[in-house]
């Protein structure tokens, strides 16, 4: 992830930029904007939120170009204000990681599709089947959409990254076998704890802040 500039011909620069740019377009279009509008607490969280990414997103583990780990915690992000949010959330952290010189300018859409569009899109698809064909119960909230959610998207993700960097043309495909692939199952269990824990944390003492969580529904009766 964080895809460095110079690496990449016009065809994936211009892919990463469509594609984000369609799902800005999307979210722009039915964001529930009347959510935050007049709510201060609503617009400090997201703000904090963002924040916390971005500086999360600034300390990766770094060991080439492109080559860098570090937690997403997108999914929590979108359970917390859904995804046209969380899109908007991640793109801004990422400006920021942009502006530090961690990410390449020119790469910013496809640094987007893959750590904001991919990771939120996945989350909210299990968060949806999960409503639709689960028990709408606590541990299952917790389990399913934040632990279990946040694992699929980040084995996603390092996947797609690692495909954006074979077909791009960045990394060789012995490269990517020895120093990346062998380290998804290390990142997408604490990615997977992480998410759990801050989706936990949040049902128990700030369920406000979760706006896909309802106390009536996953909790009375239970």
């Amino acid at each position: 992830m964080n895809l460095p500039d110079g690496h990449f011909s016009l065809f994936w620069i211009g892919i990463g930029w469509m594609l984000f740019a369609l799902a800005i377009i999307w979210s722009i279009r039915t964001a529930p904007w009347h959510k935050i509008k007049g709510d201060s607490e609503a617009q400090h969280v997201f703000i904090g939120t963002t924040v916390i990414l971005f500086f999360l997103w600034i300390s990766s583990a770094s060991i080439g170009d492109g080559l860098s780990f570090h937690v997403l915690l997108v999914t929590a992000v979108t359970l917390m204000f859904g995804p046209q949010f969380a899109l908007f959330s991640a793109s801004l952290a990422l400006v920021g990681v942009t502006l530090m010189g961690k990410s390449g300018a020119m790469m910013f859409g496809m640094n987007a599709v893959l750590m904001a569009v991919i990771p939120v899109s996945i989350s909210w698809i299990m968060a949806v089947l999960a409503y639709r064909y689960l028990e709408r119960h606590f541990f299952v909230f917790v389990l399913f959409n934040a632990f279990f959610a946040a694992a699929a998207s980040t084995f996603a993700v390092l996947l797609a990254a690692a495909a954006v960097m074979w077909l791009g043309g960045l990394h060789e495909t012995e490269k990517l076998t020895q120093s990346f692939l062998p380290y998804i199952p290390m990142m997408v269990i604490p990615e997977a704890f992480a998410n759990g824990l801050v989706i936990l944390t949040l049902v128990i003492l700030k369920p406000q802040w979760v706006s896909c969580f309802d106390d009536d529904e996953f909790l009375k009766g239970k």
